[in-house]
């Protein structure tokens, strides 16, 4: 197979309030080959939070509503807390109601990807390859913190937002260089951009 990943060794933390859909995707990663003592569920924030700091994953995925806090609040803690040892963790988000407001949040929070329910085991599995095995730096800033952004998703983004222009972008890269980031210009143009969110 083309695109094979080993999830054999892979540690992963699975946030799921909904006992189907968690037992569904528990279901899905077994298949996939990830090994159950490797696997840790839970079905709210508290448990999943002293995991965070208790334990090294490789990957988390999480639903959007988590009670108290979302996905969005979740990831956004783990991000800016520096003593969180799963802090540059690929966090997956799924979610049962991808509207714009919920994606744009969760992606401004550091998630990597947005995953739409139902999930069928292809999407879910060329997704977590995608996260696994194509890893993008980490940007760390004074108003964002999380994984690299390509610029088609930042295009995506400032679709979402409807405020960005390329004169905006300009200077976003201008402020990234004066804060000490530097990245090639064929990184800009081609790989890992940020200037948006930060």
């Amino acid at each position: 197979m083309k695109h094979k990943l080993d999830f054999g060794s892979k540690h992963i933390l699975l946030i799921e309030n909904n006992k189907m859909m968690r037992r569904l995707v528990r279901e899905m990663l077994l298949g996939f080959g990830v090994k159950l003592p490797n696997l840790i569920e839970t079905d709210n924030v508290t448990d999943a939070l002293q995991h965070m700091y208790s334990k090294r994953f490789d990957l988390v995925i999480t639903d959007f509503f988590l009670g108290q806090l979302d996905g969005g609040d979740f990831t956004r803690h783990i991000r800016s807390d520096d003593n969180c040892i799963n802090r540059k963790i690929p966090i997956l988000l799924i979610t049962g109601s991808p509207n714009h407001e919920k994606v744009l949040k969760s992606l401004e929070a550091g998630v990597n990807e947005v995953l739409a329910k139902p999930i069928a085991p292809s999407a879910l599995y060329f997704r977590i390859f995608a996260i696994l095995s194509r890893k993008r730096p980490f940007v760390i800033s004074h108003d964002y913190v999380g994984p690299s952004r390509s610029q088609k998703r930042l295009k995506s983004m400032n679709a979402m937002k409807k405020t960005a222009t390329g004169s905006e972008i300009d200077l976003k890269w201008r402020k990234i260089e004066m804060s000490g980031i530097r990245y090639t210009q064929k990184q800009q143009k081609m790989q890992m951009t940020d200037p948006f969110l930060m």
